[in-house]
């Protein structure tokens, strides 16, 4: 009798388990649908915004889930996108959005906290950039390309929000530029 009564269990309940599997999947692919490649994601740019980009970087956060683009619309606005790599390796659209010359972000991945600076437009006596916020959070990224570049690196595990940040700009005798 208990083994009739656990199969009737089973049984009603595994079209909605199903059911729920099937939606679940189907949002899924859905969302993560783009495959990790410059020119996939590139289409997928010009299609959302419905104009010509030129990317100037797309690169992963090291080891973590999350894709970065820096790009060029209709060769005179700047931006970035932001992408997440699902578990069946396709990427997901986060947002885009568009930049002054210079901005930094801050990402939490699934490897920990990352910070992002976007440089569009520079001068080529820079040499050095500073970013500070009001949280007492300090990062010197050194300039050894020229613009446009996007410089990732890890935060302190302590660094909990570096955005927003101010800039100052270095030469490569220390003098502060702006």
């Amino acid at each position: 009798m208990k083994i009739k009564l656990i199969l009737i269990v089973i049984c009603s309940f595994s079209p909605l388990l199903l059911l729920g599997l099937f939606i679940y999947g189907n949002a899924y692919y859905n969302d993560y649908h783009l495959k990790s490649s410059e020119t996939t994601v590139k289409e997928f740019l010009e299609e959302f915004i419905d104009s010509s980009i030129q990317i100037m970087h797309f690169e992963r956060i090291e080891e973590t889930n999350m894709w970065l683009v820096q790009l060029k619309i209709n060769d005179s606005q700047y931006g970035h996108a932001r992408f997440n790599k699902g578990w069946n390796g396709k990427l997901k659209f986060i947002y885009l959005a568009t930049d002054p010359s210079e901005t930094y972000r801050q990402y939490k991945t699934n490897k920990g906290n990352y910070g992002t600076l976007y440089v569009h437009e520079l001068d080529s006596n820079v040499a050095k950039i500073q970013l500070t916020n009001l949280m007492n959070f300090e990062k010197e990224v050194e300039v050894d390309t020229s613009a446009p570049f996007m410089k990732t690196f890890k935060l302190p595990p302590d660094a909990e929000d570096t955005f927003p940040a101010i800039f100052t700009f270095y030469d490569k005798t220390g003098q502060e530029l702006r």
